[in-house]
């Protein structure tokens, strides 16, 4: 990695195309490699998750895509409409945890 002492390098920080990436450390700045992610193995913990969350976003978007379902939904969970995504999500959880 290389430190960057440069001032317009200080106040960058994320990506540049997928080659490299600008990170801040402290008060160093560090350009690096994007990282290849290519060679990884998920365990079958993390693949379940996966399809889990999965099923969570399909639940949650088509809650939140109709008008009807979306207004009952905000009374039933006491929730504002920005935070509504999240509180359906949580609310799958929940019912996947207890019908386990």
């Amino acid at each position: 990695m290389a430190i960057a002492k440069n001032f317009l390098m200080k106040l960058a920080s994320g990506r540049i195309g997928k080659d490299i990436v600008i990170k801040q450390r402290g008060d160093k700045t560090f350009l690096s490699q994007y990282p290849d992610f290519s060679k990884r193995v998920l365990t079958e913990k993390q693949l379940k998750n996966n399809e889990r969350m999965e099923q969570a976003n399909y639940y949650a978007r088509g809650i939140i895509s109709d008008e009807a379902t979306r207004d009952a939904a905000l009374l039933r969970l006491n929730v504002t409409r920005n935070k509504l995504y999240t509180s359906l999500v949580r609310e799958f959880f929940k019912e996947m945890k207890d019908t386990e």
